[in-house]
């Protein structure tokens, strides 16, 4: 019984450390190329999907002034987990998708 115990408990701390899931927010999912467009990106993982698909990284862009250039259209996206920021973009008409 202990063991079955200390087995969950384990497997709970893996999915709790786990990275949380990254979304790409556009205006316009359309397209499937990020070419030529600049995106605000966190982490080495969203950086690099904005890299490969030849999109401008603007890492670790201020994160208290992002939704606002957003809105503002002075960046064309970002790649975030950060559900407040997701919330309060939509309300500019961008749209997330998990990134692949």
């Amino acid at each position: 019984m202990v063991v079955l115990s200390l087995g969950i408990l384990f497997s709970n701390s893996r999915s709790t450390n786990a990275d949380p899931a990254e979304f790409l927010c556009l205006k316009s999912h359309e397209s499937t190329s990020l070419e030529e467009m600049a995106i605000a990106c966190y982490s080495d993982n969203g950086c690099a999907y904005v890299e490969d698909n030849k999109g401008e990284t603007l890492r670790d862009y201020d994160v208290a002034s992002v939704a606002a250039a957003l809105g503002r259209e002075k960046i064309e996206g970002i790649v975030t987990s950060s559900a407040p920021i997701m919330k309060q973009i939509t309300g500019y008409g961008y749209g997330c998708k998990p990134l692949p």
